[in-house]
């Protein structure tokens, strides 16, 4: 990964919070990983707004997730998990809207979160009734 690429490293910690979500059990150790991660997605993607970027990344990724990691961080303050499922549901529908037209992500679930990529297929499959 490109040192200056903080588009795709803000990404990469998106999908590893889904990743996350998807595969671990959920407890308040995890909740306290998947902040991070997101924060590390809003760190990156806040020094990605002064580049050059070709996506299309916006201060709407920013928001979205400095969004999923304030709910993160509300259920950790409220010690439930019960946040834990809009995060993930927001997390694959982003990542699933995104794949046809944003190369980072692209890129990112086809050489390094490949199990999202195969969510992603299966789901679409099932929807178009196969």
């Amino acid at each position: 990964m490109k040192r200056s690429d903080k588009g795709l490293q803000s990404h990469d910690h998106g999908l590893r919070a889904w990743e996350k979500l998807h595969h671990e059990y959920w407890n308040e150790d995890m909740m306290r990983e998947i902040k991070d991660e997101l924060k590390e997605a809003v760190v990156k993607m806040e020094a990605h707004m002064g580049e050059e970027c070709i996506c299309g990344d916006s201060r709407f990724d920013v928001e979205f997730y400095r969004g999923l990691m304030l709910l993160v961080q509300k259920g950790l303050g409220e010690c439930s998990v019960r946040t834990l499922p809009l995060v993930e549901e927001s997390l694959r529908e982003y990542m699933m809207e995104k794949l046809s037209h944003h190369k980072c992500i692209k890129h990112l679930l086809k050489t390094r979160h490949d199990w999202g990529l195969d969510l992603i297929n299966t789901e679409r499959n099932i929807a178009r009734g196969g």
